[in-house]
């Protein structure tokens, strides 16, 4: 064997073994991930948004009783490496909305400025029992987020209950079928 071909099968193996790894792979990459079954990882908790006992464990509830309101869920650190897609995966139930309610994703690019994408969850309108609801948002040609904020925004009266978010970066492809 030579010296060409052995160092051609390791720079095989250790591209294989880093994308396995998660080091620049093509797979999807968990970024944050809420239960709600306490408050880690939230940013904030007030009177319009409270931690409940759900059907299988702890839900964030959250009614509004006036007309505009933002609850920021949590924040985490970018996906690492070029990714297409940020994908947001809960479950949500409402009751008695008089509007949308939307998902906000704040984009905190590593450079540039700051950027909303603001997404109606779709299926969750007026009164809705518990449902998966996907979110997908495409980031920009070069767009390298160092930071991400997700917040629900409800611009006028209801409640909706959420369980099990779960924030995840990949290509469209991969992250197609939730969580």
């Amino acid at each position: 064997m030579n010296t060409m071909t052995l160092c051609r099968r390791c720079l095989t193996a250790a591209i294989l073994l880093g994308s396995l790894a998660g080091c620049g792979g093509g797979g999807p990459q968990t970024l944050a991930t809420l239960a709600f079954e306490d408050a880690t990882g939230m940013l904030e908790l007030g009177p319009e948004a409270v931690l409940e006992q759900g059907p299988d464990g702890g839900v964030l509830a959250i009614g509004n009783r006036g007309e505009r309101l933002l609850v920021n869920l949590c924040e985490t650190q970018g996906p690492r490496g070029d990714v297409e897609t940020i994908a947001v995966d809960l479950r949500a139930r409402s009751e008695l909305l008089k509007y949308d309610i939307y998902l906000d994703l704040w984009i905190f690019p590593r450079d540039g400025e700051p950027r909303l994408a603001r997404t109606a969850l779709p299926g969750i309108r007026r009164t809705v029992p518990w449902t998966d609801v996907e979110v997908r948002v495409p980031l920009k040609p070069g767009e390298r987020p160092g930071r991400l904020r997700i917040a629900i925004y409800a611009a006028g009266p209801g409640r909706i209950w959420l369980d099990d978010l779960v924030v995840r970066a990949g290509r469209s492809a991969d992250l197609a079928g939730g969580r």
